[in-house]
């Protein structure tokens, strides 16, 4: 079996969306790329991942060809290889559908910082893609488009992208931006909320990913 512990990681991680309250039944994608064959390992279309094994995640590569796997994989793989394309140091997508965070979709609303760990993990507001249907021609280019240089983006009147170097930096990012939209949410009940300047966010991440810790 090829990227066999990579799959396992991908099918742990799609179960851990479930057990932190992201997905539902079958909603939501994992996604994640070997840096040394290339090879992406992603979630198949449709199906609840309580039933699924490591060797049921479909394995393709950057051009969307399955390599191997007996299922189809996820009806979006054209948008997660087309980040992976264009973003060459990330190597993992989270696609969830979260309530809090996609409440802002829903409004058409960027998730502003609120919270220092919010900072540290992305060090920008999230923006939201236009929505578009699997079928338009703007579902990829709009949500590559809004994610830029970021790690997170919302898909309009769908749901967060998160990214990462890693899948577990993917993981955090995910349960991190529905913490920071639920925080968001319950503060506006309560008044203002501050809000991260662009330096002090970026002076947050900065500081998380080159300082802090064992480093």
């Amino acid at each position: 079996m090829l990227i066999k512990k990579l799959r396992q990681d991908v099918l742990e991680a799609a179960h851990a969306l479930r057990t932190y309250g992201l997905v539902w039944m079958a909603g939501g994608t994992i996604c994640a790329r070997d840096p040394e064959s290339g090879l992406i390992a992603v979630t198949p279309s449709g199906m609840d991942y309580s039933d699924l094994s490591p060797e049921d995640m479909t394995v393709v590569d950057l051009d969307m060809k399955v390599v191997e796997g007996r299922y189809r994989p996820s009806v979006a793989t054209n948008l997660w290889t087309a980040i992976l394309r264009t973003r060459p140091e990330l190597h993992a997508v989270v696609h969830s559908h979260s309530p809090y965070a996609t409440a802002f979709s829903v409004i058409d609303q960027p998730v502003p910082i609120v919270t220092e760990t919010q900072a540290n993990w992305f060090g920008q507001p999230i923006q939201v893609a236009r929505y578009a249907h699997l079928e338009d021609d703007h579902f990829i280019s709009a949500p590559v488009d809004a994610l830029g240089d970021g790690y997170a983006v919302l898909l309009g009147q769908h749901g967060p992208i998160t990214v990462g170097e890693t899948l577990h930096h993917a993981m955090e990012r995910a349960v991190t931006l529905e913490e920071a939209a639920k925080t968001c949410f319950i503060a506006r009940g309560l008044g203002d909320p501050l809000v991260f300047t662009p330096e002090q966010a970026q002076r947050s991440f900065d500081y998380y990913h080159n300082r802090y810790g064992q480093r």
